[in-house]
């Protein structure tokens, strides 16, 4: 009996052996993979931020330059409304230029965008991160949806995370799941995001490389069959020195209404009160003024003018863009025309930039 019971020991004690070894392999195996992740980078001065050159990236590439190309198209062209004003904060701020791009990955420049769990905007703040960094949300604004304060929040935010991390990557990963979540993980591992990658959640597992493909497209989006015909726009911030809709701003300006509600989304009912901050588009950056009967007289055209002319025989919507140098769309849109029909004797406005 008892060498029965011997021979069962000793064979159990091998059994573990054996299975701790196999443990111990696979944990090196998976590892070193993950190590390899940063092991190369872009050479080049395209980009402030060093891109990592690996599989995991380059698959997200081909991702959005195939199967979500629309979706890459769609958000690079919301942007050209906003990239300049966020560039330019950014740099205020000395955060590199290249996270400009980031709201491809958190909003798709949409800054009416929400998420399920609540978080809203071009750079979609929860309420709780956007009231730490002066952010206003109430029945009638909400400041996470205004691309100006959004943005100089998110910079504020960006440069806190970076005085913590002191790496981009990790500042990229901390945005995502919070700073918390990243100093955690790394408590037991190096100071490097592709170390912590397989332990961090799987959002922000994806998160990093898909925001580094993001940003390789949208520097040269030609090179992946990306057209971008948007014209870039400068935000113009002013203050409502009475209460107003955008609708009667937009037709005083002669500015497109559409573009106007997606500046000042952060308007609940599209409209503005007294103190309440106006954001106005511009071709270059120049002095607007917001003034209480909203005459043309107070408010000067934010580099949007535009001239009458009398409608001939034989004009057309599309001869009289060519003869303008402007667009049959612009031509709509400043005389609200629901459809391509004009008669001889109609008055029309024709922008003039």
């Amino acid at each position: 009996m008892r060498g029965r019971l011997k021979k069962i020991t000793v064979f159990i004690t091998a059994l573990s052996l054996l299975s701790f070894l196999n443990f111990s392999c696979s944990s090196k195996k998976s590892s070193h993979n993950y190590r390899y992740e940063s092991t190369k980078y872009y050479q080049t001065s395209k980009y402030q931020l060093k891109i990592p050159y690996n599989s995991k990236i380059k698959s997200y590439i081909k991702y959005f330059t195939r199967k979500d190309k629309s979706f890459v198209k769609i958000a690079l062209e919301r942007g050209s409304l906003y990239l300049p004003t966020i560039k330019k904060i950014f740099r205020e701020y000395g955060i590199p230029e290249d996270l400009a791009y980031l709201p491809i990955i958190e909003s798709g420049f949409n800054p009416y965008a929400k998420s399920s769990s609540g978080a809203v905007g071009l750079w979609q703040f929860l309420p709780a991160t956007a009231r730490r960094f002066g952010l206003i949300i109430n029945r009638y604004i909400d400041e996470r949806k205004d691309p100006y304060k959004s943005t100089i929040a998110a910079a504020k935010y960006l440069k806190y995370l970076y005085s913590i991390f002191k790496d981009w990557e990790l500042v990229l990963a901390a945005y995502n799941c919070g700073e918390g979540c990243i100093q955690r993980k790394l408590r037991y591992s190096k100071n490097s995001y592709w170390h912590i990658r397989y332990k961090l959640p799987s959002q922000t597992k994806e998160y990093v490389p898909k925001f580094f493909a993001s940003l390789i497209i949208a520097k040269n989006p030609s090179k992946y069959g990306i057209y971008i015909n948007k014209k870039p726009v400068y935000i113009v911030r002013k203050k409502a020195k009475t209460k107003f809709k955008l609708r009667k701003l937009a037709s005083r300006l002669g500015v497109n209404y559409k573009q106007l509600k997606l500046l000042n989304a952060h308007l609940n009912k599209e409209i503005a009160f007294k103190g309440v901050g106006i954001n106005l588009p511009s071709r270059k950056i120049k002095y607007v003024a917001v003034n209480k009967n909203m005459t043309k007289k107070m408010v000067k055209k934010v580099n949007f003018k535009y001239k009458f002319y009398k409608v001939k025989a034989g004009d057309t919507l599309y001869s009289l863009s060519k003869k303008f140098n402007t667009t049959v769309r612009k031509i709509m849109e400043f005389n609200r025309l629901k459809n391509h029909e004009i008669k001889v004797g109609q008055i029309l406005k024709i922008p003039v930039e």
